[in-house]
């Protein structure tokens, strides 16, 4: 079995020798894509948008059949951390997910030259668009995404009946970058009683609510003996006190990425 370096040597060969060069500037890619980025393997139309949006120019793929999946689904899911399979002339590759029987699908891939509220702004508004010129009617009611400001602000602005939710993954590792600030790393690494306190922690957020100020008490009561652990509990009791509604909101999801061409 070949290395993984020469697997991807020979993969990135063969690309060569069958695609045409990416361009350097987002100025030089033509408008007019050639059907090999437009179609599927099946030859249905896969360029859902090639257009600009502002001041930006956005490359929107979805098949048709991703469409209606999508929006047959009531929950959807945002994956924006696959930053290293961005072609260079964009700044992120960001996808949108649906999630049933125990699979994720993602239903939409969009390259995206920036990160701004604006950008976000205009995408979900295309996408909107595009399901309405197809006589789609949304059914979406929750959006999970990574704690991402900017899109946490389109949807509270711009389509206020729809509930966002944070991934618990995210939730996670803000926790334990708390912990490494308060100098807990050697003691995180060390101790299993830490490690076991800090996942109920974690955890706490897939409480009912009625369920999750008794959780609370519970770690409290069970904290290990540390100074700075207190510092954590404070700032999750203004969480709970003021946004409990939003705190809860914080969902574990498993993505299985299976493309729909």
């Amino acid at each position: 079995m070949p290395s993984i370096h020469t697997i991807k040597n020979t993969v990135q060969k063969q690309h060569r020798e069958t695609c045409s060069p990416l361009p350097r500037f987002i100025e030089q890619l033509p408008f007019l894509l050639s059907d090999d980025y437009c179609k599927t393997t099946q030859g249905e139309r896969f360029l859902l948008y090639d257009g600009r949006l502002g001041d930006v120019r956005p490359l929107v793929f979805s098949a048709y059949n991703d469409m209606i999946y999508l929006f047959q689904q009531g929950n959807w899911y945002i994956s924006n951390d696959i930053f290293y399979i961005c072609p260079s002339i964009f700044y992120q590759t960001y996808s949108i997910h649906v999630y049933y029987d125990g699979i994720s699908t993602p239903c939409i891939f969009a390259l995206l030259s920036s990160k701004s509220e604006q950008t976000y702004t205009d995408i979900f508004a295309l996408i909107f668009k595009k399901m309405f010129e197809f006589d789609l009617l949304v059914r979406l009611r929750t959006i999970t995404i990574d704690f991402e400001q900017a899109v946490k602000n389109v949807f509270t602005k711009h389509y206020p009946t729809i509930t966002v939710r944070g991934y618990l993954f995210h939730y996670g590792q803000s926790l334990h970058r708390k912990f490494v600030a308060l100098g807990l790393k050697a003691a995180y690494k060390n101790d299993e009683n830490l490690r076991d306190w800090f996942r109920s922690l974690a955890v706490l957020s897939l409480l009912s609510l009625n369920h999750m100020l008794w959780g609370l008490q519970y770690l409290i009561h069970t904290q290990p003996v540390y100074i700075h652990v207190f510092q954590i509990f404070l700032t999750i009791i203004i969480i709970l006190t003021d946004h409990s509604e939003y705190f809860h909101r914080i969902c574990i999801t498993t993505i299985v990425a299976e493309p729909g061409f």
